[in-house]
């Protein structure tokens, strides 16, 4: 049982990381489910109460900037309404189409055809298409960051907790 929770972690954790990068699934959460399946494994893998809040928290905070960063980010440059309608339907049909970099360059087109339709010049379109960018890539490496330091955390316990298993052998 041990074995398959500790797989089981570490598909939640590579997951969490791929999902913070595309983002039908929310990666933190993803991460953050991976934290609940090691503490389950033994007493050496467990986390404190404050340990699930702390991170619970942040992850929470993240995934809510995850919607709110490009939002910003896109009024901050300028953007009017239908470019941040525009620069959120260019990051869905960023990942649902085969187009190359097609989560990049979504959003960024999005908000430009979205902030053309919405009356703004092609100047300031771009300028709010490309702010749209900056929050796109600030929420995704917020996400990152979140999975990859949490998926470290984890691993140091599993660490431990292979360590004391091959230790108690000898």
């Amino acid at each position: 049982m041990e074995v398959l929770l500790i797989i089981l972690t570490i598909l939640l954790i590579a997951g969490g990381i791929i999902f913070s990068i595309l983002p039908p699934l929310p990666g933190p959460l993803l991460s953050y489910a991976g934290m609940f399946c090691i503490h389950a494994v033994s007493n050496d893998t467990e986390f404190s109460t404050t340990s699930f809040v702390i991170w619970g928290i942040i992850g929470t905070i993240i995934i809510v900037a995850d919607y709110a960063l490009p939002v910003a980010a896109t009024k901050r440059f300028g953007g009017t309404k239908a470019g941040v309608i525009g620069g959120m339907i260019g990051m869905i049909a960023g990942v649902l189409l085969p187009i190359p970099f097609g989560i990049i360059l979504g959003p960024l087109l999005g908000a430009i055809i979205g902030d053309l339709y919405g009356g703004n010049r092609i100047r300031s379109a771009f300028k709010s298409g490309f702010g749209s960018f900056i929050g796109f890539l600030l929420a995704t490496g917020l996400k990152l960051t979140y999975s990859i330091i949490l998926g470290g955390v984890i691993a140091w316990k599993v660490g431990g907790f292979t360590w004391n298993a091959i230790a108690g052998m000898f």
